[in-house]
């Protein structure tokens, strides 16, 4: 759309329902809240009627409420695949986990290099499991990340995300890391949403917090993948938390595909009739994770699978896309950083 189409469409919004405020306006257009308040500048700047000041009020309050999350529930998000199915076709999805952005273990350029791999294969959606940003608590990762606040991490995605043409972002929220705002009644998956569409970036979408479960019809059903972010520490064997996890599930609860976070380890196994994509991470070993024998893989994945008419997953491939680490650690203390890698001396 032309800058004067754009104009024009938020101009016929108002006119139909001139009670409404920007947020309203927005929805209705399809535009960013940031391309409608430009509009709307013109729109007054013209002399027509622009936004109803008490409908704004009224629009804001609605925003706040919709940002407000109970910090005891974990609501399961739902979403529809609208990915192209013909039959005997293989669907292709992209999977990422635990990028814990603005910290400074993050592995962003890998990162951006596993998009331009997913952009070259033809993805058009990635889901990612959880844990965006490192978020916030001192005693853990107060000399780590390299800003502290809600609008700091948010804007640190929203400029360095990738993005690639064609490909859209499925995010859910961990009950950690970003959860530790969450737990303070603040949705930080929505927020993330909406400042990103407010910057013209319409390629994050949030799908819950801790798990989403995407249906993935069809000709005469569907099945269900679910993504979800669990918690606990790593067990002994890497694939006992996924197993534990299946084993838990009702008969009539089970999902096909389950896609898990926060292990930062890699692992795929089939129990229960249930696919299972344990993810590795985006992050490089924090001093935590080396004090308590954590291993921390980086990589993530490209799943194929190809469904019956009713639904059933016929046949599923898991393609790992693996980064190794590197001497990548960093001196936490300004008195340290004239000190070879980790306090190395030589005698």
């Amino acid at each position: 759309m032309t800058p004067e189409e754009k104009q024009a469409a938020v101009a016929k919004v108002l006119k139909a329902h001139p009670t409404w405020g920007r947020v309203r306006v927005s929805r209705a257009t399809g535009l960013p809240l940031a391309t409608v308040q430009r509009c709307l500048k013109q729109i007054k700047a013209s002399g027509l009627p622009a936004v109803n000041p008490v409908a704004e009020a009224r629009d804001k309050a609605e925003q706040h409420k919709a940002l407000a999350v109970d910090p005891h529930a974990l609501p399961r998000g739902h979403m529809i695949y609208r990915g192209a199915l013909a039959r005997g076709k293989w669907r292709l999805l992209g999977l990422v986990s635990d990028t814990h952005l603005c910290c400074r273990e993050e592995r962003l350029a890998e990162l951006h290099a596993i998009y331009d791999l997913f952009a070259a294969e033809g993805v058009r959606d990635v889901f990612h499991a959880g844990n965006m940003v490192d978020g916030y608590l001192p005693r853990l990762n107060q000399a780590s990340v390299l800003s502290p606040s809600i609008d700091g991490q948010t804007q640190y995605v929203v400029e360095n995300y990738p993005q690639r043409k064609g490909i859209v972002t499925h995010f859910i929220t961990g009950d950690d890391h970003e959860g530790w705002w969450i737990k303070g009644g603040f949705n930080w998956g929505r927020y993330l949403e909406r400042v990103a569409q407010d910057a013209g970036r319409n390629d994050l979408h949030y799908i819950g917090h801790v798990e989403a479960d995407i249906d993935l019809p069809a000709r005469r059903g569907k099945a269900i993948m679910r993504i979800q972010h669990p918690g606990g520490g790593s067990a002994y064997a890497r694939s006992y938390k996924a197993q534990k996890s299946v084993e838990a599930f009702e008969g009539g609860e089970k999902p096909q595909i389950l896609v898990q976070g926060h292990y930062h380890v890699s692992n795929y196994m089939q129990d229960r009739n249930v696919h299972v994509v344990n993810l590795p991470g985006f992050q490089d070993q924090t001093v935590f994770a080396r004090k308590h024998n954590l291993r921390m893989e980086v990589g993530g994945a490209l799943v194929r699978f190809m469904q019956s008419e009713d639904g059933a997953i016929q046949r599923f491939a898991v393609e790992w896309v693996r980064f190794f680490t590197r001497q990548y650690y960093r001196a936490y203390l300004p008195s340290d950083a004239g000190l070879a890698g980790r306090g190395k001396m030589v005698l």
